[in-house]
């Protein structure tokens, strides 16, 4: 049976921390690449992580990590993902995979299975597909208890919240914070819609290029 996985959604969606998550719970290891990673450098991380000192060479390092994933035996989570059609980074993790028979999820942008439809061979090996849902009410008020402790926020003002940020998480945090910090500065322990009334939120879209300044 094929052992890949794909989280995917768009940005604010949790994934990353529902990485974290299942790293520290599950002892899952967690790998987030960045823009500039070449094969070396996401080998070198890998044996990191595994506890092993990299080899000099790619070829070495593959070997390598594929014999300590096999040993180690826990699932490989790739965050970030999109950066791994860079420097042929997408087929490595395809030969981790055949050379471990180790499960690995990959964490990509929405549009990041389209973008694996290219890559047959690895297309082809994914079991599962799982995307990152929007949040709903209960999510809001559950946020609401951390970034908003101490202050009781409405089911309509949350509501209304949830539905201005299309139930990205990031952004619904920052909206939170801001009822908190304009309760406190009230001097109110709660705050419904009708209070909030006619403030506006602090984070809107990207202001146009402004004219005449030149």
């Amino acid at each position: 049976m094929p052992g890949l996985g794909v989280f995917y959604g768009y940005p604010g969606y949790g994934k990353t921390f529902g990485a974290i998550y299942c790293a520290t719970t599950f002892d899952v290891i967690h790998i987030s690449m960045q823009g500039d990673w070449t094969k070396k450098t996401f080998l070198e991380r890998l044996l990191m992580e595994l506890g092993v000192p990299p080899k000099r060479t790619i070829p070495d390092m593959v070997s390598q990590a594929c014999e300590e994933l096999a040993i180690d035996g826990r699932t490989l989570i790739v965050d970030e993902s999109d950066y791994a059609f860079r420097r042929g980074i997408i087929e490595l993790i395809r030969d981790l995979h055949d050379g471990s028979d180790t499960p690995i999820v990959m964490i990509g942008m929405e549009e990041f299975p389209q973008k694996l439809q290219k890559y047959e061979l690895i297309h082809s090996r994914v079991m599962s597909w799982a995307a990152a849902e929007p949040a709903i009410l209960r999510d809001a008020k559950l946020l609401a208890s951390v970034y908003a402790e101490g202050v009781e926020i409405s089911e309509d003002l949350l509501d209304a919240i949830m539905v201005r940020n299309t139930g990205n998480v990031r952004r619904m945090v920052v909206d939170i914070a801001q009822v908190k910090s304009e309760a406190l500065a009230q001097g109110v322990d709660a705050m419904s819609l009708e209070d909030w009334g006619g403030l506006q939120f602090r984070r809107k879209d990207a202001p146009s290029p402004r004219r005449g300044l030149k």
